[in-house]
């Protein structure tokens, strides 16, 4: 039985066809920017714009035709912002619960009941 080295499956390998928003984030570029040019390359016929094939009404980029407008090969996984180094949320919390007081009411001092008969 021989292995594929290549294995759809498998996350070390780009799909054949991504999303726009992948595409966007593989370009660094927005996601409403990605879509307006995804319609150009459709209204030109392909002569400029996000290269995209259209799959009933999903828009998918082909990873070769990306590779290809990009001028090189992508990385997969799609690094993003989210993956870089994060503080852990455990220390946010903490410096932000630190932060907080609760605010009481203080009576002056020659007053040691309500100011109404009970």
């Amino acid at each position: 039985m021989s292995t594929s080295t290549k294995d759809p499956a498998s996350p070390a390998f780009p799909p054949d066809f991504l999303t726009v928003e992948e595409a966007a984030r593989i370009a660094r570029i927005g996601r409403t920017t990605a879509y307006d040019i995804a319609r150009e390359f459709e209204a030109t016929a392909g002569a400029s714009g996000l290269p995209v094939v259209r799959f009933g009404k999903q828009l998918r980029v082909p990873r070769y035709r990306l590779e290809s407008w990009l001028g090189g090969p992508i990385t997969w996984p799609i690094l993003t912002d989210d993956t870089a180094v994060a503080p852990p949320v455990a220390s946010i919390t903490a410096a932000t619960s630190a932060k907080r007081t609760t605010r009481r009411a203080t009576r002056p001092p020659d007053q040691d009941t309500l100011p109404f008969p009970a």
